[in-house]
Formats: C-alpha cells, sequence, structure tokens
C-alpha cells in the first residue's frame, strides 16, 4: 500500500514539472517541512505549499497531517477530486482517523454537495457523537435535502393585519393545511378563511391551496404553487394565485433562486422575483427582489433577511427590512396592491417546544405610502403551530 501511495503522489508531484531550485531542500526536519508548508498556504502561496507537501509525503508516506492540510489546500482552490483522492488514501489506512473525516466534512460543506455531506458528516459522528460543529452540518444537510421532514406535519395559524388609513382595516384569517413528505419533497395543501368585520355586505372570504417542493438535482430544487378562492364577486383573497420559483445552489454555500407570481381578481397581476442566497456558520442570508408589472410600467420591492439558527432548522430567529412599492409574500388582499411605497420590517421566531409541536410567531410593521404623499402605520402578526404526526 506505501508503494501504490508513494507512487501515486510522485505522479502528481512530477505533474507540476517542478523545477531543481523548487526541489530543493529548504527545511532539517518533517515537522520544520510542514511549518514551512502551512506558512506559504497562509500567504496564498498554494503551488509552494503543495510542492513541499509532496516532497514530505514521498518522504513520509504516513505523514497524515500533510496530506490532509494538502487536501484542505486543494479544497481552497475549488480542486475537490484532488482533495477527496487525498484522503481516500488517508481512509484506506486508517479507516477511524476522525480529523481525515473532519476535511472531508468540510469539502462536501464547501462544495455545497448535501448528499456527501450527509453522507460523510454521519460517518465522522459515528466516530465522535460530540462534535458541535460536524452536527451542525449534519442537521444542515438534512435540512437541505428534506430528510428531515419525514414525518408528516399539520399545520394551524392566526394572522391578523390592521391599518387606519384611508379606512379601518382588521383583517382576520386562520389557516389549516398539512406538510406531507414524498420521495422527492413534500406536498403542503391548506384552507385560508379570512374575515374583515365593519364592511357592509359579506365580510368573509376562502381559499383553497396546494404548494410543493421538490428536488430537481443534487444541486437545485423548486417550488410550485395554485390557489383558487371560490368566492365568486367577493374578492378579498385573489380568484387564482400561481406560483413558481426553481433553486440553484452554488459552491461555498451560496444559491440563487428565480421566479415568478401570478394573482387574478378582475384583472392579472404578474411579479417576477430573484433572489440571492448564502448559509455561513449558523447564520442564512436571503436578499431578494421582486418586480411588479403594473399599467404605468414596471415597479419593484427588495427585502434583506438574516437568520440565525440554534438547535437545528426548525429553530431560529428571522429578521427581513423591506424597501419597494411591490408587496412582498404572502400576499393576501387586494388591497396590498393599493400602496405606492413602504418601508417594512419583520421579525419571525420558530421554536421546537416539544417533539412533536413547533411554534412560529411573527410581528411586522411597514410605514407606507397609500396615496400620494399619504402615509399610514400598518401592524401584522401571526402565529402558528405545526404538530407531528408521530408513528
Amino acid at each position: 500500500m506505501r508503494i501504490v501511495t508513494a507512487l501515486i503522489i510522485l505522479s502528481v508531484f512530477f505533474s507540476y514539472q517542478l523545477s531543481a531550485q523548487e526541489l530543493q531542500k529548504t527545511y532539517d526536519t518533517p515537522e520544520d517541512g510542514f511549518a514551512l508548508m502551512r506558512q506559504h498556504a497562509a500567504a496564498n502561496q498554494y503551488a509552494d505549499a503543495k510542492n513541499i507537501g509532496y516532497r514530505l509525503l514521498v518522504e513520509n508516506p504516513d505523514y497524515y497531517d500533510v496530506s490532509l492540510y494538502l487536501a484542505r489546500i486543494f479544497g481552497w482552490e475549488a480542486a475537490y477530486d484532488s482533495a477527496h483522492s487525498i484522503l481516500e488514501q488517508v481512509l484506506l489506512k486508517d479507516p477511524s482517523h476522525f480529523e481525515a473525516h473532519e476535511v472531508r466534512v468540510d469539502l462536501a460543506y464547501w462544495e455545497n454537495d448535501w448528499i456527501k455531506l450527509e453522507e460523510y458528516a454521519g460517518a465522522a459522528l459515528a466516530l465522535n457523537p460530540d462534535s458541535p460543529e460536524i452536527k451542525r452540518k449534519y442537521l444542515l444537510a438534512k435540512s437541505q435535502l428534506g430528510s428531515t421532514q419525514d414525518i408528516t406535519e399539520i399545520l394551524v395559524s392566526y394572522s391578523y393585519d390592521h391599518f387606519r388609513k384611508p379606512y379601518l382595516r382588521n383583517w382576520h384569517m386562520l389557516s389549516a393545511g398539512a406538510i406531507i413528505p414524498y420521495k422527492l419533497g413534500s406536498l403542503s395543501p391548506y384552507l385560508n378563511g379570512g374575515y374583515h368585520p365593519g364592511v357592509e355586505g359579506t365580510s368573509t372570504d376562502i381559499q383553497l391551496n396546494l404548494d410543493t417542493y421538490f428536488h430537481l438535482g443534487k444541486m437545485n430544487y423548486a417550488m410550485a404553487g395554485y390557489g383558487i378562492s371560490p368566492g365568486g364577486t367577493i374578492n378579498y383573497l385573489p380568484d387564482h394565485r400561481a406560483a413558481l420559483e426553481v433553486w440553484q445552489v452554488l459552491p461555498s454555500g451560496f444559491a440563487i433562486s428565480a421566479g415568478m407570481r401570478y394573482f387574478y381578481w378582475d384583472q392579472h397581476f404578474t411579479f417576477l422575483t430573484f433572489s440571492g442566497e448564502k448559509y455561513t456558520g449558523n447564520f442564512w442570508f436571503s436578499l431578494r427582489n421582486y418586480l411588479f408589472f403594473k399599467e404605468y410600467g414596471i415597479s419593484g420591492s427588495y427585502y434583506l433577511s438574516a437568520r440565525r439558527y440554534f438547535a437545528d432548522r426548525f429553530n431560529y430567529l428571522n429578521i427581513t427590512l423591506g424597501y419597494g412599492t411591490a408587496p412582498d409574500e404572502p400576499l393576501v388582499v387586494v388591497s396590498d396592491l393599493e400602496r405606492l411605497n413602504a418601508l417594512s420590517f419583520r421579525a419571525e421566531f420558530s421554536r421546537q417546544v416539544r417533539y412533536n409541536l413547533r411554534l412560529n410567531v411573527m410581528a411586522g410593521y411597514a410605514y407606507e405610502e397609500f396615496d400620494d404623499q399619504q402615509f399610514r402605520n400598518r401592524f401584522d402578526m401571526r402565529i402558528g403551530l405545526y404538530i407531528r404526526l408521530m408513528q
């Protein structure tokens, strides 16, 4: 096995066509060489660092610290296949080498390869179940793959929306539905029922909805949804709503998306939406915009979200700041289309209060221009319960 490893290292070594000067020894002991290797890497001199690493491994094939650091350098250069090849040699000789498993987890995390990350983090946790960093990345992988959502949830929520200009608005809405997992993702049927007290005529409206999230491949997924309000002449909720969006996962924790939203009351309303997202540590950031097609042209709005995860993806605090003319989701009633501009703030908190019960609370405020140079204060809130149907 040592001969095979040495041949592999030598083939990579000579593929760089090192000059005689580069091959000249610049250290006295392997430890000095490793320190010099790290020094070059810290200065972003990756080629020099790798040259020293190759030479050290030819002289000391079982110097695993050098192998692992060499794999990290390849990872920093996004040469993931080369990095994994080096780690495979280490794990073939020592399958329980925890540091090698750690590096392999980091490589999968940097690649945003959620399937590998779940596999590698699971193997690492089998050796050291108390590693908080590995555990966090394992939960992130399961979250991205949707594999933690393998039990049906029942959801119920209450929403309230209020402003006083140009009329008194007290909109109450109850929602009830389920999140049902299937092989490629999850299916969510739900019912919205709204009530607006103090108005003449009919004051209620309902909406039937069906949404789904599904994986298109290892690195992308999509959302599609449709809703219908069978109220006829009742126009609080849209007669029809449709949504479609596709996400592409990128390296280093980034993702982008593009999609559309469509609503119909007595006329058609179409939005385009785009987002950029970033996972880093226990945080998730998103910048999203909506382009709203109106009779007089196109208007837009922009929403910046920051989310702090705690134990897992069900426990988090999310803050959103928004500015612009187009209303953000969820677009609930037709009066949301009337505003000319808005500055908004929203805070959302989610907590798993029991093994089978999750609480979600949201509160928001917007300073809206509802007519030319006419402004109002708008408040909204939502409280929801998610109940897991344990087998």
